[in-house]
C-alpha cells in the first residue's frame, strides 16, 4: 500500500512540475489542457498582491487599461453625441422659413413665367416695338389694345417709309386703313418730307386719301383724326350731302390731311378751294369699289391734277384688280412699284373670318326670317343689312322694329346719325 501510495505521489509532482513549464511558456489568459482534458483558466503567474485582494499586479494593470479604454470611448461617444446634437441645430429651421422658402420660390416661378411670356412677347415679328413708330403713335395704339401689326401692316409699313408707290392687296376687316395711316403720318412727320412740310395758316395737305363712299370717308378721318391729333396732325373729311362753305373753311385755313370721297374732292379743286401742290402723299382706297361706282372719270381727273409726280407716293390699295384697277397702277404709280398682297388669286373678297351662310328665303318671309337670324348671330351687337335697292332698304327699314334706311336718298345729318 506505501509502495503504491509514494510512486503516485511522485508522478503526481511529474504532472504538477509539467504544468508548471507549460504554463510558463503560455501567453497571459491561454488556456491549458490537461491529461484529464480539464480546461481551467489561468490569468497571471505572478504571485497575488495581498493589496489587490488576490489579483495580480498585471491584472490590475490589464483593468486600468481597460478602464481607460473605457473613459475614452464614452468620452469618444458624448463628444459624437455632442457634435451630432450641434448638427441636428445646424438642420432645424427657425420658424416660419419654410412658408417663406415657398413664398420665393412661388415668386421665383411668377418671374420665371413672367420672363416666359416677355420673350414671347419681344420675339413677335409683328410687334409695335419692331417697326420705326414714334412714342405718341405707340402710346395710342397701347390705349386701343394693339400690341402687334396685321399681317398687311406689318408687310406695308417699311415700304412706305422708304418712299416707295405700293400697290396692297388684303380683303376687307384685315386692318387696311392702319397699313396707310401709321406710315403716312410716320413719313409725314419724321421722315424725308418733314423739311419740306409746311406749318400755319393756310397750309396746304401732305396727304389726299380718296375713298368710294362717305361712311368709309368718315371711318378714316377718325383714324387720322386719333393717330394724326397725337402728332399734332390735322385732318377734315370732304363728301357730299354735306354744306360747302364748313369745308371751304377748314381748308382755307389749312390741314395736313384730306380725306374724301371723289366726288366732293373734284367739285373742290374745280372751285379753287384745295390746293394739290404740296401733295407728298396720294391714296386710293378701295379702288375696285369706285370702279364699280362710276368714279374713274373723276379719280383720273384728281390724279392728274396732281403736277410734281416724282415728289409724290402714291398707294393704291384694291381687293381685287381689274383691268382698270391694273391700268390706273400702271399710269400713275412709279415704275418701281412694290406689292404687298394677301390675296393671291383667290376670288374670295372678304375676310376668311367672316362666315358665309346661305338661306334660301322668298320675299314676302325676309321680314320674319331676318329678326330670327339677328337674334341667333349678333349676340346682341349691332347689324347692318345690305339690299339691292333703295327702295328695299326703306321698306325693309320700316318692318324691322328699332331698324334704320341707309341710302343715298336719306340726308346727310340722318346718315350721319345713323351709323354713329
Amino acid at each position: 500500500m506505501s509502495v503504491q501510495s509514494h510512486s503516485t505521489h511522485k508522478h503526481n509532482n511529474k504532472k504538477t512540475k509539467t504544468k508548471k513549464i507549460q504554463s510558463q511558456t503560455e501567453p497571459e489568459d491561454s488556456t491549458i489542457t490537461d491529461d484529464n482534458n480539464n480546461r481551467k483558466s489561468i490569468n497571471n503567474l505572478n504571485p497575488p498582491d495581498p493589496d489587490n485582494n488576490g489579483v495580480s499586479g498585471k491584472t490590475k494593470k490589464k483593468k486600468n487599461k481597460k478602464k481607460r479604454k473605457a473613459s475614452e470611448l464614452e468620452t469618444m461617444t458624448t463628444t459624437n453625441e455632442d457634435d451630432n446634437e450641434n448638427n441636428l441645430e445646424l438642420v432645424v429651421e427657425p420658424k416660419g422659413s419654410r412658408e417663406d422658402k415657398e413664398k420665393k420660390s412661388k415668386k421665383k416661378k411668377a418671374k420665371s413665367e413672367e420672363s416666359f411670356v416677355m420673350e414671347k412677347k419681344v420675339e413677335d415679328p409683328n410687334a409695335v416695338s419692331k417697326f420705326k413708330i414714334s412714342e405718341p403713335l405707340r402710346e395710342k395704339l397701347k390705349e386701343k389694345g394693339i400690341e402687334s401689326l396685321f399681317p398687311i401692316q406689318a408687310m406695308t409699313f417699311d415700304i412706305i417709309l422708304r418712299g416707295s408707290d405700293l400697290v396692297g392687296r388684303a380683303r376687307t376687316g384685315q386692318g387696311k386703313t392702319l397699313a396707310f395711316v401709321l406710315p403716312v403720318l410716320e413719313s409725314v412727320t419724321n421722315g424725308p418730307g418733314k423739311a419740306s412740310r409746311k406749318n400755319g395758316d393756310g397750309r396746304a395737305p401732305s396727304v389726299l386719301v380718296l375713298l368710294p363712299t362717305r361712311e368709309l370717308a368718315c371711318q378714316v378721318n377718325a383714324d387720322f383724326e386719333v393717330y394724326g391729333g397725337a402728332l399734332g396732325l390735322t385732318s377734315c373729311c370732304l363728301y357730299g350731302g354735306a354744306p360747302y362753305q364748313p369745308q371751304k373753311i377748314k381748308l382755307e385755313r389749312g390741314v395736313d390731311i384730306v380725306i374724301g370721297t371723289p366726288g366732293r374732292i373734284k367739285d373742290h379743286i374745280e372751285r379753287g378751294s384745295i390746293d394739290l401742290s404740296q401733295l407728298k402723299f396720294r391714296v386710293l382706297d378701295e379702288a375696285d369699289e369706285m370702279l364699280r361706282m362710276g368714279f374713274v372719270e373723276d379719280v383720273e381727273l384728281i390724279l392728274g391734277k396732281v403736277k410734281n409726280v416724282g415728289k409724290v407716293q402714291t398707294l393704291l390699295f384694291s381687293a381685287t384688280l381689274p383691268d382698270w384697277v391694273k391700268d390706273i397702277a400702271k399710269r400713275f404709280l412709279k415704275p418701281d412699284k412694290e406689292t404687298a398682297d394677301l390675296v393671291g388669286n383667290t376670288k374670295m373678297k372678304a375676310s376668311t373670318s367672316v362666315r358665309h351662310i346661305i338661306l334660301p328665303c322668298s320675299g314676302s318671309a325676309r321680314s320674319q326670317l331676318i329678326p330670327d337670324i339677328i337674334r341667333c348671330y349678333s349676340s346682341g351687337g349691332r347689324t347692318i343689312i345690305f339690299t339691292e335697292t333703295k327702295e328695299s332698304a326703306s321698306h325693309l327699314a320700316e318692318l324691322l322694329p328699332g331698324a334704320r334706311a341707309l341710302h343715298g336718298d336719306i340726308q346727310q345729318a340722318q346718315r350721319e346719325v345713323s351709323y354713329e
